[in-house]
């Protein structure tokens, strides 16, 4: 739907935890689980309303001019209600991975996403082809699984 033109399946670390010994720290198994940023880069429409949509999701969120900015645009979910609370800030978002004859083999998805980076737009006359806008935005999200299809 962001026309997506290139994406980073996130890495995750397990932190591990140091037992002291009269000797030496010893390394044991962690619980915590660490997540890195899903990136994205999608192309831009020529209206910018892809683009639009994540900047007003993160001005909701910040609210930078005054606190009235603050969840002021309504959210639907998928079956068109409106979130409420908390959940006008988040959203899921699912990757399809494609094999090599664009048949569905994976889906990843990520859950209670919400963009923290959204890259700018670089307009530039001195391209002798057409070369279309490109934007890339980095989401935090809680954890995210993988589904066979």
């Amino acid at each position: 739907e962001y026309f997506c033109s290139a994406i980073t399946i996130p890495g995750i670390s397990l932190q591990a935890v140091d037992r002291p010994t009269s000797l030496a720290n010893i390394p044991m198994v962690g619980d915590t689980v660490t997540y890195e940023n899903f990136d994205m880069t999608f192309l831009v429409d020529e209206k910018l309303e892809n683009y639009r949509e994540i900047y007003d999701w993160m001005i909701n969120i910040g609210f930078p001019d005054n606190h009235s900015q603050f969840r002021k645009q309504e959210r639907r979910d998928q079956s068109g209600m409106q979130r409420l609370g908390d959940r006008e800030l988040y959203d899921d978002l699912m990757i399809t991975v494609l094999s090599s004859k664009n048949n569905p083999v994976v889906r990843l998805r990520l859950y209670e996403a919400w963009p923290v980076q959204l890259g700018g737009l670089e307009y530039t006359q001195t391209e002798t082809d057409v070369n279309y806008l490109t934007c890339n935005v980095s989401w935090a999200y809680m954890y995210y699984d993988f589904k066979s299809i």
